[in-house]
């Protein structure tokens, strides 16, 4: 696993060493349910899946941030 983001007003990722995600409970059951249905749709799509956004998932509120799971990218520097 890697993690990894973009600073304000750029367009390059840099790699992350620490996440903190500040949620409420119902944020974070919303959270762990959007995970858990990423990890599904990543064993149903196999090599086809890429990626998933959490403001795309239901339940999403617009004051929580967009939060992107990927799959790994091992030849992009993107490493497990």
């Amino acid at each position: 696993m890697i993690a990894f983001g973009f600073l304000e007003g750029s367009d390059k990722a840099v790699r992350l060493a620490d996440v903190s995600l500040a949620l409420t409970p119902e944020a974070m059951r919303s959270f762990a349910a959007f995970v858990a249905a990423a990890a599904a749709e990543m064993e149903r799509l196999g090599p086809d899946y890429d990626h998933v956004h959490w403001q795309d998932y239901p339940g999403w509120d617009e004051s929580w941030p967009d939060i992107q799971l990927t799959k790994v990218y091992a030849t992009s520097g993107h490493g497990s």
